[in-house]
């Protein structure tokens, strides 16, 4: 331990004395680590850190699929009763709930507030083991559908809302659209989140009374579920038990769960699925940073150990062990990276308010992201390991010193050279392959993010401004009532200056909001259970297409005269046509939805495709029905005009003016919406970006600086050639060439490492594939032009040494 603490007060003296390298070294490396801690402290937030409930481990996510139509890595929600089958027959699972998102209102004093929260299954309590701050848990007699209207408030709103009255208990507040009152039951416990990908939570209420008529469909699939497995069962096991009580359930009820399976998955890996990829793409990106980091300190250390051959010779001629002088060089590298680490932790904590801020807020448990215990302890760790990764090679060729060399200043230049010169070249050589790998990445993420943000989703958003909001059940209590309402909104709003036109539509393409239904083609066979086609369909009113610019490209929209009482419609897209009605006319056609169970609609018009899921989802069918006859309480009235967001605030003084009691859900632009739908690509584009420049500067610092070295080094040999009569030309492209050589083998190797290495990003890319030539050509000659411009300087240099003075020097 003493020789430790001597070892350790040794390398500070040693780092004071040599000031500039000390700055050079911290600086690269407290960057580089600032960086690791950074992305790090996401990483652990997100994909690491349990779920903040004590059950965590054992909770999972259930979700029904047709697995003849679906995909398992596909599957998100259920219908009710399959739900409620499963949680009773199931030997796996302790319990099971079901929950919707919802966004409604509370009228504490008249005026209605907007509120998120969810509806959920009576035994959520118990899969996420909490208790109620104030009052009780909802039971199964909560959740029939014609049970007492209840709520559960959650601490926050309870205290912002109603300033923590104690006596709320048993009280009755107004809740939703309508206004109706609802018994307080339970106030739920402070920071309480589920579900864990919404922004707040300020509400839950019973679901079985939200279902209606959905409380005994088995083909209505639009809830979440979320269980608690028992004691001892795996993942695996349970979805094997969910899946024989789906056997049972295909049996009883073919015409619904015909194909059904359910997938259980960890309800952490399900909810980090989507982000998994790219925060994995990032540590291992911000790795190779710390890495290039690694290789510029050990070219420092090369260079430096050069200058101590003679102390280290001198130390080596009184007894000092070549294993003692490699533990000496050992501390002082890791006293370097721990100092550097302490920085880097510091930069740290503001990168990731910056992170934050950059983050789009779909990414989950953003929220929870800072530098805390763990995260520093990581840094910590990683410092010592950076210290021996750089410091290892430099110690071990340090250490290995020959005396009588060392002691004879005439032989310095050319012995020093020859012994570390292959292994700078190496060093730099993979900087500038690991550059090239990181490089690759953040071009084909760039080259993805502009095709995809020039593919065409089949409509306009530019100029579409959107108001969102759904009447209230109390004033507007049957459809009619709420078509009559919609359709004033609608009628004001194109009366706005500078509309061109107005619409409602129930979804909005690219919402991330989906209607789907099975449909038949009347007249053919009908699809086998489970095995029927299935399209998005929504509600529209007249105008739609001319909005949104969608083309009509054959047959009629609809009109005033398509009314409730009128012939039923359906307009469809061409994606439908091109698929069932390859070789004929669809118009006139007649589509049934939901196994026959409705009357069938008449096909009046033949639509564009357009990507209603996402841009970078294929167009799937879409198929189009008047409001008039389809009507949705739910409702966003788009309007086209030239400067969409002067529209925003008259939207919503139609509202206020027409119906002062009717809260606006939201309003907005289109293209916000669409822009937002790139949030988490652009979000890992600018990351990968920054990472990239920065490996890029640092190997260019590199190159730079082992030109530089080289030419101190090789100054007497150059100064000789130029005394036998090189031109200055003539040593420039010695150095030149020797760059290149570096450069050439880096990029060869680091062409073949990206080849390998983009393979794993297929899932993030679009419209290009992982080693596009392209991509790689350009990089590596951006990564060329690079290492030329830093060797400019050193063979300029190189190239004016003084002959007489350079031998001199030798």
């Amino acid at each position: 331990m003493s020789s430790l603490l001597f070892d350790i007060r040794f390398a500070i003296r040693a780092l004071k004395r040599n000031t500039w390298f000390t700055i050079v070294a911290v600086a690269t490396l407290a960057i580089a680590l600032g960086a690791n801690t950074a992305i790090f402290s996401v990483v652990d937030a997100i994909l690491l850190r349990p779920l903040p409930f004590s059950t965590s481990a054992r909770i999972v996510t259930i979700a029904g699929y047709n697995s003849v139509r679906v995909a398992r890595k596909d599957a998100e929600v259920s219908a009710w009763p399959d739900l409620e089958d499963l949680r009773k027959q199931s030997k796996t699972l302790e319990h099971l709930a079901a929950y919707s998102e919802s966004a409604s209102y509370i009228y504490p004093s008249g005026e209605p507030v907007p509120v998120s929260g969810a509806a959920v299954g009576s035994e959520m309590f118990d899969v996420l083991a909490i208790k109620p701050e104030l009052g009780r848990r909802f039971t199964a007699r909560d959740d029939l559908p014609d049970a007492p209207p209840v709520i559960a408030l959650s601490h926050e709103t309870w205290m912002h809302l109603y300033a923590g009255d104690q006596a709320i208990i048993g009280k009755t507040v107004r809740f939703g659209n309508s206004g109706k009152p609802r018994t307080v039951v339970a106030i739920l416990p402070p920071g309480l989140r589920f579900p864990i990908n919404t922004d707040t939570i300020s509400f839950w209420a019973p679901i079985g009374p939200t279902l209606g008529d959905n409380f005994t469909e088995r083909g209505a699939h639009f809830l979440f579920a979320t269980g608690l497995l028992r004691r001892g069962v795996t993942v695996a096991q349970a979805e094997s038990d969910a899946n024989v009580v789906a056997a049972r359930l295909q049996k009883a009820y073919p015409d619904n769960d015909t194909g059904l399976k359910f997938a259980v998955d960890s309800c952490q890996e399900r909810l980090t699925r989507g982000v998994r990829p790219a925060l994995m793409l990032l540590t291992v990106a911000v790795f190779v940073v710390l890495l290039i980091g690694c290789a510029n300190v050990a070219n420092l250390l090369l260079a430096r150990a050069a200058g101590r051959h003679r102390e280290i010779a001198v130390r080596s001629a009184i007894g000092a062990t070549r294993g003692r002088i490699i533990r000496q060089l050992l501390v002082e590298s890791v006293v370097l990276s721990l100092l550097a680490g302490a920085i880097g932790a510091l930069l740290a904590t503001w990168g990731v308010d910056l992170l934050v801020a950059l983050a789009p807020p779909t990414i989950p448990r953003l929220d929870t992201v800072h530098v805390d215990g763990k995260v520093l302890f990581f840094t910590a760790a990683l410092s010592m390991l950076t210290g021996i990764i750089f410091g290892l090679a430099p110690a071990i060729s340090a250490s290995n010193t020959n005396l009588t060399e060392c002691l004879n200043d005439a032989s310095r230049g050319s012995t020093e050279g020859r012994k570390r010169g292959r292994l700078r070249n190496l060093i730099v050589g993979g900087e500038i392959a690991l550059s090239l790998v990181l490089l690759t990445g953040a071009g084909l993420l760039l080259r993805s993010f502009v095709q995809l943000f020039a593919t065409n989703p089949g409509f306009d958003s530019r100029s579409v401004a959107s108001l969102a909001f759904s009447p209230r059940t109390s004033t507007y209590p049957d459809d009619t009532r709420v078509y009559a309402f919609q359709k004033r909104v609608i009628e004001e709003a194109s009366h706005l200056p500078g509309v061109k036109s107005a619409a409602g539509v129930d979804l909005l393409p690219l919402a991330g909001d989906q209607n789907i239904n099975t449909f038949n083609i009347a007249g053919r066979p009908e699809a086998l259970p489970g095995q029927g086609p299935t399209a998005t369909i929504l509600s529209i009113t007249p105008h739609f297409f001319e909005t949104l610019s969608i083309p009509l490209l054959q047959g009629r929209d609809f009109t005033a005269n398509d009314t409730e009482n009128s012939e039923r419609v359906l307009i469809v897209d061409q994606t439908f046509v091109k698929r069932y009605f390859p070789h004929e006319n669809p118009i006139g056609h007649q589509i049934v939805f939901g196994g026959n169970k409705t009357k069938p609609r008449t096909i009046v018009g033949i639509a564009s495709p357009i990507r209603f899921v996402s841009v970078d989802v294929e167009p799937t069918i879409t198929f189009y029905a008047p409001q008039s006859q389809r009507t949705s309480n739910y409702i966003h009235i788009v309007t086209r005009s030239d400067n969409p967001a002067a529209q925003l605030r008259p939207l919503r003084e139609i509202m206020r003016r027409l119906d002062p009691q009717q809260p606006v859900i939201d309003v907005r632009t289109f293209e916000s919406l669409r822009v937002e739908t790139f949030g988490s690509r652009r979000f890992l584009l600018t990351l990968t970006a920054l990472l990239a420049l920065l490996a890029l500067v640092l190997a260019a610092i590199g190159i730079y600086s082992i030109m530089a070295y080289s030419v101190a080094v090789r100054t007497p040999e150059i100064g000789i050639r130029m005394a036998l009569g090189a031109e200055s030309s003539e040593i420039f492209r010695l150095i030149i060439r020797h760059s290149v050589q570096i450069t050439a083998g880096g990029l060869l190797a680091g062409v073949i490492a990206a080849v390998i290495a983009t393979r794993t990003m297929r899932t993030l890319l679009y419209g290009v594939v992982p080693g596009d030539p392209i991509t790689l050509a350009a990089v590596s000659a951006v990564l060329a032009a690079v290492a030329i411009v830093a060797s400019y300087i050193p063979a300029r240099m190189a190239a004016k040494v003084d002959p007489l003075v350079a031998i001199r020097y030798d």
